[in-house]
């Protein structure tokens, strides 16, 4: 893993989540928010950023092989605060976003 910045790879789940909350932008406004501001501190910060929270996750396969599954926050204090799930690769300073949703 290399230094921030980094490049932010989204996978065709992460994508179909956030299509599916950008049909109702008034409805889903204060997620969407979160989540752009959760890319941009793991953009420009990286995923040691303090308030990302982030730590392994064991129960999504991995999307490369050999490379853990990550999870950070992106609501807090809230019932079923979303957090983004993502892997380090395919390149060293990228980052691959596989999916984002309710805690588990």
């Amino acid at each position: 893993m290399s230094a921030p910045p980094f490049v932010l790879r989204p996978s065709e789940q992460y994508a179909k989540v956030i299509a599916e909350l950008e049909r109702k932008p008034k409805q889903n406004a204060v997620k969407l928010k979160a989540i752009r501001k959760t890319l941009r501190l793991l953009q420009d910060f990286g995923p040691r950023y303090p308030s990302l929270n982030a730590h392994q996750y064991s129960s999504l396969p991995p999307v490369i092989p050999g490379e853990p599954v990550w999870e950070v926050s992106v609501q807090n204090r809230t019932p079923g605060a979303w957090r983004l799930f993502y892997c380090h690769g395919p390149g060293s300073d990228e980052l691959t976003l596989i999916t984002v949703g309710p805690h588990p």
